[in-house]
């Protein structure tokens, strides 16, 4: 499955793979909708696979929203495809513990 982003009303859902071969594409279109968004949700729920460099990927992003006093929420902790890869990187706490 090729990697698609879905927006709608301010809900922005990753459908695919996402690995260092598309983590370039990925960091500009979510660098550059941080930059006009003070809040983005983003959902995992539908990632197939995610590999080290991309679950490192969303803590800088989930770390640098704060530093700019802005909000990132990412959703999918429950997501049995990237459960793995996110625990082992120790970054499965950048995940809301609530459901959208």
């Amino acid at each position: 499955m090729a990697l698609e982003i879905r927006e709608n009303r301010g809900i922005f859902e990753i459908l695919g793979k996402i690995s260092s071969q598309n983590l370039g594409a990925v960091k500009i279109y979510f660098e550059s909708a941080l930059e006009y968004n003070e809040h983005m949700v983003i959902s995992l729920e539908k990632v197939t696979e995610i590999d080290a460099s991309a679950a490192l990927f969303f803590e800088s992003l989930y770390r640098s929203s704060a530093e700019r006093n802005k909000v990132v929420t990412l959703v999918g902790k429950e997501n049995r495809d990237i459960s793995e890869v996110m625990k082992s990187t120790n970054t499965n706490y950048i995940f809301n513990a609530n459901r959208i």
